[in-house]
């Protein structure tokens, strides 16, 4: 897994929230085979013990310690070679390129209650990553809706935190107890972060004109917002039940262009923190 040649230093994304039901998964496996196919290398962490992201990227094996590591040996085994448990994304039986995959296991639950006695448990997953963080240009993990030890770690190695909104009534007070949570792991007013909307639906023109007034009135907020809405789609649920990335279920689909565009604004993002 050698980058080829090419300086690679990978900027690492964590989409955390802190409720079911945003489109964390789907936004951050859709993103990333959008940057795969922009030629970035790119690694996905799921680090949620509901492991969708797995089963979205190993086509349907979700409980993934019958196959081969998951990110529970990392947390179990401070020693684990992290090359180890890296394997390449899947449509189907076909390697996707440029894509790679830490998967996770319902078992992560049990694992992450063990792991809470350890020392510097905090830093578990930034001391797994740092032989590898010049073989890709993107790791984005994929987050437990909890905010738990999992989170905890990805919030500590992540460059930058992506939070979707959705339609509901709570997703800004769920947005602004994330950054408290991050404040408080950082130790300071956490700045590098970036909400989006998801799941827009322009119909519900109340409801977005809501959103947008509190978004742009909240001083947190108002510069911290992407240009990028993911629009509401059936074909992203579609795709998540027979466990492909929607690239490979729908080619056709017109949230892909929404997915495209939140790539080259997370590239941009990279750009600007050098």
């Amino acid at each position: 897994m050698a980058g080829n040649g090419i300086e690679r230093q990978a900027f690492v994304i964590a989409a955390m929230s802190n409720k079911g039901g945003p489109g964390k998964t789907s936004s951050t496996t859709n993103t990333a085979v959008a940057l795969a196919q922009m030629g970035k290398r790119v690694l996905v962490i799921d680090a949620d013990q509901q492991a969708n992201a797995t089963e979205v990227l190993t086509h349907g094996r979700k409980f993934y310690a019958q196959f081969g590591p998951t990110i529970c040996d990392l947390y179990n085994n401070q020693k684990f070679d992290v090359r180890d448990v890296i394997i390449p994304a899947k449509n189907g039986e076909e390697d996707i390129p440029d894509l790679f995959l830490i998967p996770s296991d319902p078992s992560f639950e049990r694992v992450m209650e063990n792991s809470m006695a350890r020392p510097h448990r905090e830093k578990i997953m930034l001391r797994h990553l740092k032989p590898v963080m010049s073989e890709f240009d993107f790791i984005l993990i994929d987050c437990s809706p909890a905010l738990n030890l999992s989170s905890t770690n990805a919030a500590y190695v992540a460059d930058h935190v992506i939070i979707p909104i959705d339609g509901g009534s709570f997703s800004l007070t769920g947005a602004e107890t994330v950054l408290d949570y991050l404040d408080e792991i950082k130790e300071e007013q956490f700045s590098h972060y970036s909400l989006f909307r998801n799941e827009f639906n322009s119909s519900k023109k109340k409801m977005n004109t809501f959103l947008q007034d509190e978004l742009e009135g909240n001083e947190r907020f108002k510069n911290n917002v992407l240009e990028t809405r993911i629009r509401a789609d059936e074909n992203i649920a579609q795709a998540q039940v027979v466990c492909k990335p929607l690239y490979f279920y729908k080619r056709g689909a017109l949230v892909l262009n929404d997915y495209r565009a939140m790539a080259k604004e997370i590239i941009s993002i990279k750009e600007g923190a050098y």
